[in-house]
């Protein structure tokens, strides 16, 4: 009796394994073609592929994708289906941790928009909606992969960053910041090709517009060009560094 539950334990978990191991393969062939801005390749393997994908990345990448073809093209279609997706997100209920956490990812990109259409309004009360958030959710619950984990708190960094360039803008080297850019840092290290080309990109950009220090934004930028040389938007800003030596 014991030994055959042993032997079904040890089954379920190889099974999990896999699972877990084709949803990191699918998703992140998904992310690459996003990145290397194969947007309607991207689009339709997304669906092909949505029910090899957990909800998390599923959610990550339905939103990043939708986010890169507004970003790209700033045509009325891409900014009406990113704008009809995260009314539709906003729409969902938020009573258990997971659909908080889910609302939380979709806070962080609808403050780009918001951002990106000067929307002082919008970008008020999405920060505002996303500090109660970041003060509610329980990170340890994305129990499937470490890396999920870690990909939301690039986000939240991100985010903590940004509160302490806007409200502490007089302590430029605050603690709080520079411990933000540590762990930006050590995303940027990590093995994990999305986790490691989010904060990447999230740091080029901390240190090209915040820190002042373009030959380190620079040098990100380098890095994100060599493995995404079809992406517009990294060869853009790295042109921006080499101006300004």
């Amino acid at each position: 009796m014991i030994k055959s539950v042993l032997l079904l334990i040890v089954f379920l978990s190889f099974q999990l394994q896999s699972f877990a191991g084709k949803t990191d393969s699918v998703a992140n062939n998904v992310f690459v073609l996003i990145y290397q801005e194969n947007l309607q390749e991207a689009e339709q393997e997304l669906e092909l592929q949505k029910n090899d994908l957990n909800d998390f990345y599923y959610l990550l990448l339905n939103l990043d994708l939708h986010w890169w073809k507004y970003r790209t093209t700033n045509s009325k279609q891409n900014t009406r289906e990113l704008e009809d997706l995260l009314n539709k997100l906003n729409n969902e209920a938020t009573t258990s941790n997971r659909q908080k956490i889910n609302r939380l990812l979709t806070k962080s990109y609808q403050l780009r928009y918001e951002k990106k259409k000067l929307n002082l309004v919008g970008m008020l009360s999405t920060r505002s909606e996303m500090r109660q958030l970041i003060a509610e959710v329980d990170l340890k619950t994305l129990t499937e992969s470490g890396d999920e984990q870690k990909l939301l708190e690039t986000y939240i960094t991100m985010f903590q960053y940004i509160e302490e360039v806007n409200f502490l803008s007089n302590q430029i080297n605050s603690e709080e910041r520079l411990k933000q850019l540590n762990r930006m840092e050590e995303f940027a290290d990590d093995e994990n090709e999305m986790l490691n080309t989010i904060a990447r990109f999230f740091l080029a950009r901390m240190y090209q517009k915040v820190e002042n220090h373009p030959e380190t934004g620079l040098k990100h930028y380098k890095i994100l060009t060599e493995k995404y040389p079809g992406n517009s938007t990294f060869a853009a800003y790295k042109k921006e560094c080499e101006r300004k030596f």
